[in-house]
């Protein structure tokens, strides 16, 4: 059967998505203390799978013995690890803004493709106008002069988009588990691919009250509850849709530039706000035709 879209599900890709928003945020906090990418990466994994296990120890929803899909999260952690790494290599690479149009803009365009290849699923008819709306949207929030000709630089990131992709698709056979037991354990296991990273990074910034602060709001906050509501509101939207609406995270995130780290407003950031803003609603209120008209889903018929 098709996941079909609900009003839930879609808001809750929201929720998870201006979660990940302050992540650049809680960043630029502690980056001139000496903390680096890709320790922060690590910090954030292993201390959002640490908090998911809490959680799911204290609600008992952590699968029975011998039915651990360790298997199955396998590849997701791997996208996700790869995202860290990429992302940030991308950002150090072309700075932040054109980092983040490339990676993220282009995370739908590879789950569509990816989803399309693996279930044979289309995407939802939404999904199309509101995808070139937050992309124009994202262009026209970040675009820096001179950034064409970095295109070979923007390979990382463009890289990183699609590892991205990689963990919305993987993680859709997934759903028959609770989703907080399922990101806890892609969460650690990516937290212990980049594990290494700690041992060749300076730490001393976590000895500081705002250092502490700051790594539990990523873990918590940026990781555990953002990956638990993404994955949550998966289960009920179509993953292409779920990836473009994951697009109103660098929305939020220069809302915050704008009123804490005052950055400057230019009417060209408005629009491009407008743009992504216009995109989630018109996923969230487009409306989907109903399952059952006849035709068997794309899935159904591949499982069969």
């Amino acid at each position: 059967m098709l996941i079909q879209p609900t009003l839930n599900g879609p808001l809750l890709v929201l929720a998870g998505a201006l979660c990940f928003s302050t992540t650049g945020f809680a960043q630029a906090l502690v980056v001139g203390d000496g903390a680096t990418p890709l320790v922060i990466g690590a910090l954030r994994m292993l201390i959002g799978g640490a908090a998911l296990a809490a959680w799911c120890v204290w609600r008992g929803i952590l699968p029975n013995k011998g039915r651990w899909p360790l298997k199955g999260v396998l590849l997701p952690a791997l996208g996700l690890a790869g995202y860290q790494v990429l992302f940030f290599t991308g950002t150090a690479s072309v700075g932040v803004a054109v980092g983040t149009v490339a990676s993220i803009g282009v995370s739908p365009l590879g789950v569509a493709a990816l989803n399309w290849l693996i279930y044979r699923e289309k995407p939802v008819r939404a999904w199309y106008p509101a995808t070139a709306a937050a992309v124009l949207g994202l262009v026209l929030l970040n675009w820096t002069d001179g950034a064409l000709d970095r295109l070979c630089s923007l390979l990382p990131s463009l890289a990183a988009g699609l590892s991205y992709a990689v963990y919305v698709v993987c993680s859709k056979p997934l759903r028959m588990y609770a989703p907080e037991a399922i990101m806890m354990m892609a969460c650690l296991l990516c937290g212990l691919l980049l594990g290494p990273f700690l041992f060749i990074s300076p730490l001393h910034w976590l000895l500081s009250v705002k250092g502490v602060l700051v790594a539990l709001n990523l873990g918590v906050v940026t990781a555990a509850l953002a990956f638990s509501l993404m994955l949550a509101g998966l289960m009920k939207t179509p993953a292409p849709t779920a990836a473009t609406l994951g697009l109103a995270e660098p929305l939020c995130a220069a809302l915050l530039g704008f009123a804490c780290l005052h950055e400057p407003v230019t009417a060209q950031a408005v629009t491009g706000i407008a743009c992504i803003l216009c995109s989630a609603l018109v996923l969230i209120f487009w409306p989907t035709p109903p399952c059952g008209s006849g035709r068997s889903s794309p899935i159904s018929e591949r499982r069969a």
